[in-house]
């Protein structure tokens, strides 16, 4: 069975990818401003978890080497990719 389970949430799939896309690039100091900002509704969120998102986005590990690693830490790929904090409008 896939990392994603028998019932893919594809929201959460997409944030995982396109947050790998923009993470990679430019965009990468524009997410965390946004990311970090006081007035963002997930800032407390993140950055509890801001160490595990960053390395799962940073991240060349296929999704299932990626998840296996996750899971002999106590953790899933699946529960991680759910702390990527989603992208507004400008705050």
């Amino acid at each position: 069975m896939s990392v994603w389970g028998k019932y893919p949430n594809y929201q959460d799939i997409a944030r995982l990818e396109y947050g790998r896309l923009l993470w990679n690039s430019a965009a990468r100091s524009r997410l965390l401003a946004h990311w970090l900002n006081p007035e963002h509704p997930y800032v407390e969120r993140f950055q509890c978890k801001r160490s595990m998102v960053e390395r799962i986005l940073e991240s060349s590990l296929s999704d299932d080497q990626l998840d296996r690693q996750l899971k002999s830490e106590g953790h899933s790929l699946r529960a991680v990719m759910r702390e990527i904090p989603p992208v507004f409008g400008s705050i």
